[in-house]
């Protein structure tokens, strides 16, 4: 038997020993005794009990300091969700003040919870008017045609009884100042627990839209009706300028090309005809204005001068006079600009002789003669009134010869004009032409031209009239054309 028990000195002091009782048998004698055996242990309990206490010191130390690291740890990442969350709440508000959008928060009773600047600015209600109040009673109560407006039938209120998200786009939220507001909104309820809290309701002023659209169907509906005007002045235009004839070894070419902007309609024409003796006149004008009107007044123009110039052998500024007096008389108020010519050849003059050409010019472009050997010539003259200021105005007529070969070039200012450059430059940039195309056939070259000097994108009418001159005393070249003339001119 072992045992570690107390003792006690003479000195009252206690001790520690370690005490062993063995059983030992003498076999001599058959008898057993007890042999006790002690040590003092006092010093090394002592030391054990010492390094035990120092051990649970330590590892007390040790979950002490695990608890502090991981309370150190709970503390870092609570602070790092409490960043978070900050710069989550920040943003959030940095978007709700900021976005064009109004927004609001309602709660389950439909007061408001919270307004956002955009809010405030649509409706013209101070947040501090909004907060707590009920949002239907004060912007949504009534429709546009201020009527009373439900709350049952509200989208917003939909959305709060149903838990579900309201899309509506045809809503009138009502301004402080009592002026209506049309929005499209969007109402999201908030659920916490499977029960509706509140609703965010988010809504657009569509004012500037609805006039963008407006505005866009009014200037598609006047887009039509250009268009339709135009094509009808465009029909005129055609119906009125008529093929011209083909006398003997004249060779007479026209082409007409409208503005490529369907909203813009010229009053440019042209004109080509025989007098019963026989001479070819020609006319070329271009009346002022960019409209059905100024067509109109063209064909009437055209009309006049045609009617009065046919069969008379006045002068040819005579005859300008008299066509305005006429355009007076009969109210054809209009401004226009107009070359009235005539090609004639004296009866006395035999074939081989040159043909004479004539004009007198109501303040229009001069003519462009090009001669045989490809050099050309703007027939500048002094510039008369232009048709409808003053019909008495003095005019002057001027006249040329007209050479086998040369080509008469008659044309309105849509052909040479420019927005980036005056007519003179517009005129050399057709002499330049010439010189490149004017050995070219007749109609190849009023092709040519137009390819090559009016724009895509012209912004006016072009009228060009060019007649070019064969010999009389050889036949007609085929590039010309049969000759075409009306009935009893042969």
């Amino acid at each position: 038997m072992r045992a570690v028990t107390s003792y006690f000195l003479a000195d009252g002091s206690e001790r520690t020993v370690d005490f062993t009782l063995q059983l030992v048998h003498d076999q001599e004698t058959g008898r057993d005794y007890l042999f006790p055996n002690g040590m003092d242990v006092t010093d090394r309990v002592a030391a054990q009990w010492t390094a035990a206490q120092a051990a649970a010191a330590t590892a007390q130390a040790e979950v002490l300091q695990q608890a502090a690291d991981a309370r150190a740890a709970d503390v870092a990442a609570l602070r790092a969700v409490e960043a978070e969350l900050s710069r989550a709440l920040e943003l959030s508000a940095k978007v709700l003040d900021n976005t064009a959008d109004g927004i609001y928060g309602l709660d389950a009773a439909g007061r408001v919870e919270f307004v956002n600047p955009a809010a405030v600015r649509i409706t013209g209600h101070a947040r501090d008017e909004q907060l707590g109040s009920d949002q239907h009673s004060l912007i949504h109560g009534r429709r546009a045609d201020g009527s009373d407006y439900p709350l049952e039938q509200c989208p917003v209120w939909q959305a709060l009884q149903t838990g579900r998200t309201v899309v509506a786009d045809d809503e009138v939220y009502w301004r402080a100042d009592g002026r209506p507001v049309p929005v499209e909104l969007v109402a999201v309820p908030t659920v916490e627990d499977g029960e509706v809290t509140g609703v965010v309701v988010s809504f657009r002023d569509l004012t500037a839209r609805l006039a963008a659209e407006a505005q866009t169907a009014e200037l598609r509906r006047l887009e039509q009706q250009a268009a339709e005007q135009r094509a009808l002045s465009d029909r005129l235009q055609q119906a009125l300028l008529t093929p011209p004839p083909e006398p003997d070894h004249l060779h007479v070419v026209v082409r007409y090309q409208p503005a490529a902007h369907h909203a813009q309609v010229g009053g440019d024409w042209y004109d080509a005809f025989l007098q019963p003796d026989g001479a070819t006149m020609l006319v070329i004008g271009d009346v002022v204005g960019h409209d059905s009107s100024a067509a109109a007044s063209m064909g009437q123009l055209r009309g006049l001068m045609r009617a009065l110039a046919y069969d008379n052998d006045e002068s040819l500024e005579a005859t300008l006079t008299r066509v305005e007096h006429a355009a007076r008389g009969l109210a054809v108020e209009t401004l226009a600009t107009a070359l009235l010519a005539r090609i004639e050849r004296c009866p006395d003059v035999p074939v081989t002789g040159t043909r004479t050409l004539r004009w007198t010019s109501a303040g229009h472009l001069p003519p462009v003669l090009l001669q045989a050997d490809g050099t050309s010539a703007v027939l500048e003259t002094p510039v008369d009134l232009m048709l409808g200021v003053d019909p008495d105005a003095p005019r002057r007529s001027h006249e040329t010869e007209l050479p086998n070969g040369s080509t008469l070039l008659l044309f309105t200012d849509g052909l040479v004009e420019r927005r980036s450059g005056d007519l003179d430059e517009g005129v050399e940039r057709l002499r330049a032409a010439l010189t490149d195309l004017g050995t070219r056939p007749l109609d190849e070259l009023c092709d040519l031209l137009l390819a090559r000097l009016v724009p895509a994108s012209g912004d006016d009418d072009v009228a060009l009239l060019a007649v070019r001159a064969y010999p009389e005393d050889r036949p007609r070249p085929p590039e010309a054309g049969p000759n075409v003339l009306p009935p009893g001119i042969g």
